[in-house]
């Protein structure tokens, strides 16, 4: 993962999550894009709900509050997220924090 300081310093990323049918059953989605990303689920419509917070809360964990959503056209081969600083998103709606 990129260094991460501030959330004005950081504009959208892009994050590329592969999934992949475990031996024991369970479905697993890791990032090349972002480390610590890890996520394990018993179903792939549950991996599929917790990709975004598992995003969510690593980029928390250095300090940057970020609104994830799934890009339009991802490629074939893998998923891919947007992870986008949510204070800029609230400025560009006028929102308060």
């Amino acid at each position: 993962m990129a260094e991460m300081t501030a959330a004005t310093t950081m504009g959208p990323r892009i994050v590329r999550v592969e999934r992949e049918q475990g031996k024991a059953g369970l479905f697993y989605a890791t990032s090349p894009d972002l480390k610590g990303l890890l996520v394990a689920e018993k179903t792939s419509e549950a991996l599929e709900e917790a990709i975004p917070q598992a995003i969510k809360d690593l980029y928390a964990a250095h300090g940057v509050e970020v609104i994830v959503s799934p890009a339009d056209e991802p490629p074939e081969d893998r998923e891919m997220w947007v992870a986008f600083p949510a204070e800029i998103a609230r400025k560009a709606l006028n929102c308060p924090a």
